[in-house]
Parts: C-alpha cells; structure tokens; sequence
C-alpha cells in the first residue's frame, strides 16, 4: 500500500513539473512575441550608446521610439503599415546602422533573442577585431528629399526643393538644439572623417541627410552618405532615463 502511494505521488510531482515548465515556456513565448510586435510597431526601447548626439542624449540615456510614426513593418512582413507622416527636418531619429549587416540564419534568429533579454544592449553580430557592431545608430534629420545640402564648417546650409538660396539649417529646422564643434587635430583635411565640410549634393526621392548634434565626434551622412525610409526604425519621442532629465523630443 506505501508503495503505491509512493509510486503515485512521485509520478503527480513530475507531471506537476512538467505541466509547470510548459507553463512557463508558453508564457515566455507569449512574452516574447508581444515584446516584438510592441517594439517593432508601436513602441521601443533603445539605450544610447555613443556621443553623436550629445549634449542632447548622452551614453547611457534610454529613449523611447515609436515605428508607428514613419509606418510600422509588421515583424518580419515586408508590408508597412500606413504612415502618421513623413520624416521632417529635425526629427531624430533610430536608424538600421549602414555598417551592420543583418546575418544569416541562425544568428539571425539568435540577435533577436540576445536584444530581448539584455533590453536592447546587446548583439552577437562582432567584427574582425571582435568588438560588437551595432545595429542601430541615433542621428537627425537634416534635409529631406528634393533639398540640395552642402556642410560648412560643421553647420549644413540647405536649399529647400524649388529655392534659390542656401539657408543654414537653424532656419529651416523648428527645433531649437544645439550643435556640439570641437577642434580637430592640426592638418586633419576635409577629406577625413568627422570634418567640417561636404559638398553639395541634391537628394532624390526618398533621401534623407543625417547628422549627429556631436559633429566632431558623429559618424554619419558624411560619411557614409544619405539613408533611404526603409533605413528609418523610427522616430525618438521621449528620453525616459535618468529621471533628472526626462525630456519630451
């Protein structure tokens, strides 16, 4: 008689441990897609990682995005949905990084995962000297489609479709925010990364000219030159982190 009370009981534990984990593993599935269908339409969560756009964010600062606002891509669906607008000068933005190139299956798979569990500061994609590419880079909008943009001195003067006359982007940007200039090293050419000049250049249809606030110390358009919509991740429109300098963008 004890030994089949004992047979019983042991065999209701291990179902009860089972039936426990399984619950666990649909609740973590479950968790898991709602975390990429909330952050890949609605709403996301990225820490900054580097000063390009300082003073505004600075390393460490945690942002809030919304995809919804450029046309949110459902998961990995190639169809978008319809857009709140479209990208203006002086929108900062989340953009896939032009360095960082999606991998194959399964660390494509893998990425995903390791974003989700390190909220959205970490990558397994590394490169040759074994540092972690990122895939996101946060950057503004200077000059839209049809503007003819050119950098002088680190301030972009830009010539709106149909003008006729440079105007320097604090003109044309209605956002009030400051541009960081350093000095660079003496005889660092114009040619060099992080210089002070660009030559004029007329984006065409669905072009967009980034720069970083920080433009001594900001990769971005250019360098590797104007981004396309479908580069756009979208939107910043909060800076929730640190509490003492919360800010609506």
């Amino acid at each position: 008689m004890y030994s089949t009370y004992e047979r019983y009981s042991s065999g209701f534990a291990a179902r009860m441990g089972r039936g426990l984990v399984r619950k666990l593993v649909k609740l973590f599935i479950v968790t898991l897609l709602l975390y990429l269908i909330i952050s890949s339409m609605f709403l996301a969560t990225f820490q900054v990682e580097s000063r390009s756009m300082e003073p505004l964010l600075k390393p460490k600062d945690r942002i809030f995005v919304s995809p919804l606002i450029y046309g949110a891509r459902f998961l990995f669906f190639a169809a978008k949905l319809p857009p709140v607008r479209d990208p203006e000068r002086g929108d900062i933005v989340v953009i896939r990084s032009p360095m960082y190139s999606r991998p194959a299956l399964p660390v494509s798979i893998i990425e995903p995962l390791v974003r989700f569990f390190s909220f959205q500061r970490g990558g397994v994609v590394r490169d040759d000297s074994g540092r972690r590419v990122p895939a996101y880079m946060i950057k503004r909008i200077v000059a839209v489609p049809g503007d003819t943009i050119k950098v002088s001195g680190f301030t972009a003067y830009i010539r709106p479709d149909g003008g006729s006359t440079f105007a320097a982007e604090q003109e044309l940007i209605p956002q009030t925010y400051e541009v960081f200039i350093g000095s660079l090293p003496e005889g660092w050419a114009k040619e060099f990364p992080f210089s002070g000049e660009y030559p004029a250049v007329t984006l065409e249809e669905d072009q967009y000219f980034l720069l970083g606030d920080n433009r001594q110390g900001s990769s971005d358009s250019r360098s590797w030159g104007p981004v396309t919509r479908d580069q756009l991740v979208g939107r910043v429109i909060y800076r929730y982190w640190p509490l003492s300098r919360t800010l609506k963008l």
